[in-house]
């Protein structure tokens, strides 16, 4: 089993680090992202356009590349956002517990009980669509579920003796619970960073698609998409290519966390 893992992360990691390539490859990419060319309009893949043309004869090469790469970024800050103070919450509420406990608790209960994108969707609502306002959105939209894990990680490690000897020598509170304690949950808090990963990109592509996430002339994987919706029969490729890269992206992310969703995840430790 544990040999099975291995190549499951192994797996994972070689297909992340293979999209983060494509990525990087863009800049090598002399064809500029938003350079239309009428001569090209929805022509299919050749040598020159390995994923053809859009609609307005834009290189769909270079305009994945750039919108996985924005992706990955409104992605990466939303998850150090959301991981930050979903850790510090979850910390503080697992470890000293009483009414810290029970307000935070209360109120991540309440924000865990509204799925994410939802969540995320009325945040955008809210304070208006862009790359900043999609990160915060996202990032404050994964708080509750990664302060629940935290919690249960947290509550559990302060009843063992390292913990309780770290007290009996006046350890300040801050060292016991990012010192000590955070190292002896990484495996958790690593696993939890890849699921956000993995729904944010998501999220961002659902944001993106139905037009309330990143906006014109900026793209994403899902305005790419949204913007080939009315050419499935005509150029199917403008659909085929953003998808298969999006796929295949969430694909590895998913293998690095165990293909485990937060909801699922937190159940799991609850349980046990």
């Amino acid at each position: 089993m544990k040999n099975k893992i291995n190549f499951q992360k192994i797996a994972g990691a070689s297909i992340v680090g293979l999209m983060i390539l494509f990525i990087l490859l863009g800049f090598l990419n002399r064809n500029a992202f938003d350079a239309m060319d009428k001569t090209r309009i929805l022509s299919g893949p050749s040598i020159s356009h390995p994923f053809g043309c859009d609609e307005f004869g834009r290189d769909l090469l270079k305009r994945t590349q750039t919108g996985m790469g924005i992706s990955v970024v409104i992605s990466f800050f939303a998850v150090i956002i959301g991981t930050v103070t979903g850790t510090i919450i979850g910390a503080l509420c697992g470890y000293f517990g009483g009414v810290v406990d029970d307000i935070l608790t209360a109120i991540t209960d309440v924000l865990f009980a509204i799925p994410s994108l939802l969540l995320a969707l009325v945040f955008v609502s809210l304070f208006g669509s862009g790359m900043v306002q999609v990160t915060l959105a996202l990032g404050v939209a994964i708080i509750p579920s990664f302060a629940k894990m935290m919690r249960s990680e947290f509550k559990k490690q302060k009843e063992l003796e390292y913990v309780k000897m770290a007290k009996l020598m006046k350890v300040p509170t801050y060292r016991i619970l990012f010192v000590h304690i955070l190292p002896n949950v990484m495996e958790t808090f690593v696993n939890c960073i890849f699921i956000a990963f993995n729904n944010c990109i998501l999220a961002e592509a659902g944001l993106s698609f139905i037009g309330i996430g990143v906006q014109p002339p900026v793209a994403s994987l899902g305005t790419l998409l949204s913007d080939a919706g009315g050419y499935l029969r005509s150029a199917p490729f403008l659909v085929l290519f953003p998808a298969f890269m999006l796929v295949l992206l969430l694909f590895g992310i998913g293998l690095l966390s165990s293909g485990e969703s937060f909801h699922n995840a937190y159940s799991k430790r609850f349980k046990n």
